[in-house]
């Protein structure tokens, strides 16, 4: 397991082509051309902002883990860094191995070496939120979302 560079940018991104198709099922539709704006986003935000730690096979990535930091207006509570977890994928013939609890462990352990403090995620997967849970993560109904379409 190793932090993602530049090297990996395309691969990371049809890796994120791969996660969507698995995650939207029939519903999965290109509307903004996924390969390229996800290769660009990688481009500017790798390694600066956003963090993967990868888990590769023979040199082929078949497991992600990403945090995005994000800095908030600090609050008497907290210092204003919070990481969102993010692009967590591993390919199905990699899965039930325990993977993605290392990589997950990866991202907590560089989280706290960065001063973050809290860290924040979004899933309906159920066998996720088995190992987000196993893991101290827990369920809050503070956020509410707009979408601006």
């Amino acid at each position: 397991m190793r932090l993602a560079n530049n090297n990996d940018i395309e691969q990371l991104s049809k890796l994120r082509i791969l996660q969507q198709k698995d995650d939207w099922n029939e519903e999965y539709e290109d509307k903004y051309d996924l390969y390229n704006i996800t290769y660009n986003f990688l481009d500017n935000h790798l390694n600066k902002d956003l963090f993967i730690f990868i888990k590769e096979h023979n040199n082929d990535i078949v497991a992600t883990c990403g945090i995005q930091i994000i800095e908030y207006l600090p609050q008497c509570n907290d210092n204003g860094k919070q990481g969102f977890i993010c692009n967590v994928f591993t390919k199905k013939e990699y899965r039930k191995k325990g993977i993605q609890t290392k990589l997950l462990n990866e991202v907590i352990s560089f989280a706290k070496d960065n001063n973050l403090c809290e860290l924040s995620l979004s899933t309906d997967n159920e066998q996720a939120i088995r190992i987000y849970k196993r893991l101290g993560f827990k369920f809050d109904n503070l956020n509410m979302i707009l979408k601006i379409d």
